[in-house]
This record gives C-alpha cells, sequence and structure tokens, in this order.
C-alpha cells in the first residue's frame, strides 16, 4: 500500500467513526391542564445524542400564540446542565404553541457537535383565566356565590359557569346552579347565582365552581369538561 493510499484509508476510518450528530431534543410543559393568568408555566427537557446528555448546549424556546395562525417567534435561551437538562420558566395570556431548538454550534476538532437546528416536538401551554370565587348569606339557607374572572381586554368569554354546592365533609357535590357569564367591563367578567343549602347540611357546606372552555378564547384546555351532576371536592 502506497502512502497515499494508507492516509485515505486512515481519514475514511477517522470520518466513519465520528458521530452522526443527530440531537434529540425532549419537551414537556407543566403542569398539563394548564394554570390561571398570572402564575408561571414550565417548559422542561433534555438534549440527548445516542442516549448520551448533551452538556452545555444553547436551547431557545419557540412560542406560537392563541390562535397560532402568526409565525413561531423567539423566547427566552438557556444552557443546558451537566445532565443535558433545560428549563424554562415562562408566563403567559393565552394558550401557546411551545417547541425547543438547539442553538449551540461549534467543537473542539475531535468532536462532532449535535446538527444545529434539532426542534422538539410541539407542546400545548395552556392559560386560564384568572378568577375569585366568594359567597354572601342569603336568608336562613341561603347563599349567593359569586364567580369574578379576569382576562386580557380582548377575550371574550361565553361559556356558562357551573355551581356545585357539597355537605361539609362530603367527597362530593352535587350542580345546583348553571349562571351566564356576564361581561362588566373589558377583560373582567362576573357569573352569579343564588342556591338554597338543604336544611339537612346543618348550615355547613362547600363549594365548588367549573368554567368550561369558551370557544376562540385561547384560554384554557378546549377539550376539558365540567362534570354533569357532581363535582369532586379536595381533603
Amino acid at each position: 500500500m502506497t502512502v497515499r493510499a494508507l492516509l485515505l484509508a486512515l481519514a475514511a476510518a477517522l470520518l466513519g467513526a465520528a458521530p452522526a450528530g443527530a440531537a434529540e431534543l425532549s419537551l414537556k410543559v407543566t403542569p398539563a391542564g394548564g394554570v390561571r393568568l398570572g402564575n408561571e408555566l414550565r417548559a422542561t427537557g433534555r438534549v440527548t445524542e445516542q442516549g448520551a446528555a448533551v452538556a452545555g448546549r444553547r436551547v431557545a424556546l419557540e412560542l406560537r400564540r392563541h390562535p397560532f395562525t402568526r409565525r413561531w417567534r423567539r423566547g427566552p435561551v438557556t444552557v443546558t446542565g451537566a445532565d443535558g437538562r433545560f428549563s424554562f420558566p415562562v408566563k403567559l395570556q393565552r394558550n401557546h404553541r411551545v417547541r425547543a431548538r438547539l442553538l449551540t454550534a461549534g467543537g473542539d476538532g475531535a468532536y462532532v457537535p449535535p446538527r444545529v437546528g434539532a426542534v422538539s416536538r410541539v407542546r400545548q401551554a395552556y392559560v386560564l383565566p384568572a378568577f375569585t370565587l366568594s359567597f354572601t348569606q342569603r336568608g336562613a339557607n341561603g347563599i349567593r356565590i359569586r364567580q369574578v374572572y379576569t382576562v386580557p381586554r380582548d377575550v371574550r368569554l361565553v361559556a356558562r359557569t357551573r355551581f356545585y354546592i357539597g355537605r361539609s365533609g362530603s367527597r362530593r357535590a352535587r350542580l345546583r346552579a348553571v349562571a351566564r357569564t356576564r361581561r362588566v367591563r373589558p377583560g373582567r367578567y362576573v357569573a352569579a347565582a343564588t342556591v338554597r343549602i338543604p336544611a339537612s347540611f346543618g348550615g355547613r357546606f362547600r363549594y365548588v365552581s367549573c368554567f368550561p372552555y369558551s370557544r376562540g378564547s385561547g384560554m384554557g384546555k378546549p377539550s376539558a369538561r365540567c362534570p354533569r351532576r357532581f363535582a369532586r371536592l379536595g381533603s
């Protein structure tokens, strides 16, 4: 074998041994069911190559706001840790589609870096209306339940609010009223209903509300549904 042929064979061997450079990005958004307006969502993931963690690489979060017709926009940028993981805390005002993109390029000559531009799967980030729930006494056995919603000024809420009442200590509450959700000014809605408390409750009760997705609002999970008759109560 000539010297030139030996060099070509050595070069071919080195190229064959180099990593393919195909990075993989995972991504998830928590909480999966969304958060109230004003609270923080977290997008987390990991960069790997052939199963091994890829550390010290720049990753950007990209976002597409409801109704998802505009171009993706670049969000915050972070660097993967020693285990290849990254995390983005974000506050949003509407539902978004999100994805992570690998930005890092470069290498030390002995290592072929992950392919620049690798992108994660698209995930959904849900933002629900902020709300406060309260009641006032109405006579001996009645209460007036009131729920106030805060949303961006251009959001329209049209779904009805459902109110459930249960005995104190019970694990579930029965549907007692379905109220119209009324706009009082831009960004503010109110739903209210007067409900009779059964005398058997002895004046002790628990209450909860449910507000389904308003079509076109871009706030909340469209597939979420309210209980038809009974709602579960926390401990």
